[in-house]
């Protein structure tokens, strides 16, 4: 017996000696993976699980974890990018968003995302410092990228809204017009006049008149549509566009027959469009709406203008007549109606007026001219 073999564990023959095999690697491999996906969360499990959890500092810090493990799971990345926006941390969140932008798939996201961040971040910043109009600046840029995009209609408004608090009218009105599109027919048509608010605040007043135009057809309350027709019609004129003002105060004159208002400014456009007849039979019209003592001395005398323009001098005298019949005692407009009597065929009148004139004209007085 050879006492140096004992206490000593059999030998294991060197053939006996083996690793696991395939199938047990992969049984391995199997069983491993299922731990991990039990550990490890997929960013769509890690978003549904932080939807309704407030983020804190442990779950950033797995997210941060997760994130730097998983560059790839974008979806994990929005979720860590949504929990730094909501904790304030801005610049991180923008940073780790960038990735997710470049993905076709998340571009429109990842854009609407950013400006929200960027609008937070720049209202965040205080009062005074240079840095909070640069990062508004910034924000503004990442609006324009959200113009081509499809936007449902509360997005639709609070893009219009922030585009006004920018001090983009113009895009605050497209904004409102693709708003109106999205609408149904009871508010679409105070929603196109909104939009023409702004494009007249951005001088735009042309497009401003088409869109008060479609407001004023869809209203279904006449007092409102009567308000926007005078909006389309003061869109124009803010523009000078006189000849498409007058137009357009025509074709409400003809809708509207009987607004004293309307067809008082048909009038008056027409006039300056040099439309002698035209404003001559609008003014008449406008006068006839009205009582005696509603029409204004400056359209009495506007309106004996036209007639004169249009070589009517008895009906200027009408209009005449009631000016004098108000101010009985003005030299100048006693004048005037013995001028006009004259060419009207109505000489006593006129002999009267020439009386009346030489009795209380001031020495040195010019004489002989029309003052309307």
């Amino acid at each position: 017996m050879n006492v140096s073999n004992l206490g000593r564990p059999p030998a294991i023959p060197v053939e006996h000696a083996r690793l696991a095999g395939y199938p047990g690697l992969v049984g391995f491999a199997v069983v491993l993976t299922g731990m991990l996906a039990l550990v490890f969360p997929t960013g769509k499990e890690y978003a549904d699980f932080t939807s309704v959890k407030t983020p804190d500092r442990y779950s950033i810090a797995y997210l941060d974890v997760l994130t730097r493990a998983n560059p790839e799971e974008l979806e994990l990345r929005v979720v860590y990018v949504k929990q730094l926006g909501t904790l304030g941390r801005f610049s991180k969140a923008l940073a780790l968003l960038e990735p997710v932008s470049l993905a076709p798939r998340y571009e429109a996201m990842a854009k609407n995302m950013r400006f929200d961040l960027r609008l937070a971040q720049a209202r965040s910043i205080p009062e005074g410092d240079p840095l909070r109009q640069q990062t508004f600046d910034l924000a503004l840029v990442d609006l324009e990228a959200l113009r081509p995009l499809q936007h449902d209609a509360a997005r639709l408004r609070e893009l219009a809204k922030v585009s006004l608090e920018l001090e983009r009218p113009a895009m605050a009105s497209e904004f409102l017009l693709r708003l109106a599109e999205q609408s149904d027919d009871g508010s679409r048509a105070a929603i196109l006049a909104e939009a023409a608010h702004w494009q007249r605040a951005s001088s735009d007043g042309k497009r401003a008149s088409v869109n008060y135009d479609k407001a004023a057809a869809l209203s279904t309350d006449p007092t409102v549509g009567r308000a926007y027709a005078l909006a389309s019609i003061a869109a124009l004129e803010a523009e000078n566009a006189v000849t498409d003002a007058a137009d357009r105060a025509a074709m409400y004159a003809a809708k509207f027959p009987k607004d004293v208002e309307i067809v008082m400014r048909a009038a008056s456009l027409a006039t300056a469009c040099s439309r002698h007849a035209v404003a001559r039979d609008l003014g008449q019209r406008a006068i006839d709406l009205q009582s005696e003592g509603e029409n204004s001395d400056a359209f009495l005398r506007a309106q004996a203008k036209r007639d004169l323009s249009v070589n009517d001098p008895h009906a200027a005298l009408r209009s005449i007549k009631r000016l004098v019949a108000r101010h009985p005692n003005d030299v100048d407009l006693r004048e005037t109606e013995a001028i006009v009597a004259e060419w009207a065929g109505d000489r006593r009148l006129a002999y009267r007026d020439w009386l009346f004139v030489m009795k209380h004209e001031g020495a040195g007085r010019p004489r002989g001219g029309i003052r309307l």
